[in-house]
């Protein structure tokens, strides 16, 4: 079982060399009595909860005997400790049907939870992505296919299995492969996903406006871990032009109380929690620019989820329901509220192109476009000039005396490149610029924002 909390806090605090491990001379400290083992009132000083003591005492013997200095903890196991033991305190929490599994729609729902904070939410993040991952390190269950992540598939038979859930089990199993299999790879990528997830969206801005409504533009929107670019390129198209900031200020409100209700033109409005921590470290963000863009994406996700005409088609994270790609009229509809058209650039005319872009550009209207992928088995989803295929892209701008399109990657990275390979403005912060023929050699659509 893994430590208790209160145990490991207190184990931390013996860490006198701050080694981020454990000797034995360091545990027997708590010994105060040198009679080789740790008593209950031992124990309760240092703050050790009395279920781990029989576990330490075990562990204390078995270091003395080579000698004093014998690492008792590793650092390895002191970092599984510390994720296992936030898990295990939060397990009632998150097994919400309470069939002693967290399953797959559990850690989904939780991470929406803003009370989790700090390492508890880094814990529960770890636990959302590499679920598969944890359930791996015990084998005390059969294995079956996955079924969709929805907290009413939890009720079927088959979600009973633990492949369907991580059992207490599983947190023993990961904590002991820690200790003796140091270079084990699931838990080498579960610390690094720990590590990410602990310092969400770092380098933003907690207010929804810092800088008022200049706040809302394209340059530090960055895309998250899931595929809905054609939601972000729309809003960056639309966060490009006056009359598009301030349709984006005008669907946000602010309530003061943690939550926040947005109105997507044409939708009803929803009101919900701020991002969570949880969300912040895995969903997009605009760093400097605020917090508008993390609540943007999130109405979305609400909206869609909310919306879904058949329930059981929910999901128990509505982030889940925008991640998996669309069409780009999807994002341009739901930024602007208007109907759509999507020009095939392999049958348009560069004149019908260049009509098209001169008036949705002095109409200030959003634009995005977008590069299929591959059919050919061999490609590695770049195109020939080096973007990325299966994505959307935001059209920015057009300048007919140039005969040059203005593109940006909501990555935030990754552009055109030169023969070199190299980016051929010499920058790497997602917006570049192309002849039109290129344009419509490498893109295979274009949506534009109607009347």
């Amino acid at each position: 079982m893994p430590l208790q909390l209160q145990t490991l806090k207190a184990i931390q605090t013996l860490d006198l060399d701050r080694n981020r491990s454990l000797s034995a001379q360091e545990l027997k400290a708590v010994d105060s009595n040198s009679d080789g083992k740790i008593s209950a009132d031992e124990g309760k000083k240092v703050g050790f909860d009395s279920q781990d003591l029989l576990f330490l005492n075990k562990r204390l013997q078995e270091g003395l005997l080579p000698k004093a200095s014998a690492v008792i903890f590793s650092q390895n196991e002191m970092r599984a400790h510390g994720i296992a033991s936030e898990l295990n305190a939060r397990f009632a929490e998150l097994d919400r049907d309470s069939n002693g599994l967290i399953s797959s729609a559990e850690s989904a729902k939780a991470i929406g939870n803003p009370a989790f904070k700090g390492e508890t939410a880094a814990s529960v993040t770890t636990l959302y992505k590499l679920v598969s991952d944890f359930q791996g390190f015990s084998d005390d269950t059969n294995v079956l296919p996955k079924l969709p992540q929805h907290a009413w598939l939890d009720k079927f038979p088959l979600q009973n299995y633990d492949e369907r859930g991580l059992s207490r089990r599983d947190l023993d199993a990961f904590v002991e492969t820690a200790r003796k299999s140091p270079n084990d790879a699931r838990v080498s990528e579960v610390f690094g996903r720990f590590s990410m997830s602990s310092y969400p969206a770092a380098g933003m801005k907690r207010e929804l406006f810092p800088k008022g409504i200049e706040s809302i533009r394209p340059d530090h929107i960055e895309q998250g871990e899931i595929g809905d670019c054609y939601f972000l390129a729309a809003v960056a198209s639309q966060a490009n032009t006056p009359q598009g900031k301030k349709q984006i200020m005008n669907m946000i409100k602010d309530n003061g109380n943690g939550t926040y209700t947005v109105n997507f033109p044409g939708k009803q409005p929803i009101t919900f929690h701020a991002p969570t921590e949880m969300e912040l470290s895995l969903y997009s963000n605009a760093g400097q620019d605020g917090m508008w863009l993390s609540v943007l994406e999130k109405a979305y996700a609400e909206v869609t989820n909310r919306d879904t005409l058949i329930p059981l088609m929910q999901r128990s994270n509505p982030y889940d329901k925008i991640g998996n790609g669309a069409f780009l009229s999807a994002g341009v509809g739901a930024v602007s509220g208007k109907s759509t058209d999507t020009d095939v650039l392999l049958i348009t005319s560069l004149d019908s192109l260049r009509s098209k872009l001169k008036t949705a550009m002095a109409s200030q209207r959003v634009v995005t476009a977008g590069i299929n992928k591959s059919l050919n088995p061999w490609n590695e989803g770049r195109t020939a000039n080096g973007l990325p295929m299966a994505h959307a892209y935001s059209v920015l701008d057009y300048n007919a005396k140039t005969d040059e399109i203005t593109i940006r990657n909501p990555w935030g990275h990754t552009e055109v490149n030169n023969a070199q390979g190299s980016t051929r403005d010499g920058k790497n912060d997602g917006t570049f610029k192309m002849p039109l023929s290129e344009f419509k050699a490498t893109y295979s659509m274009i949506t534009y924002q109607a009347r």
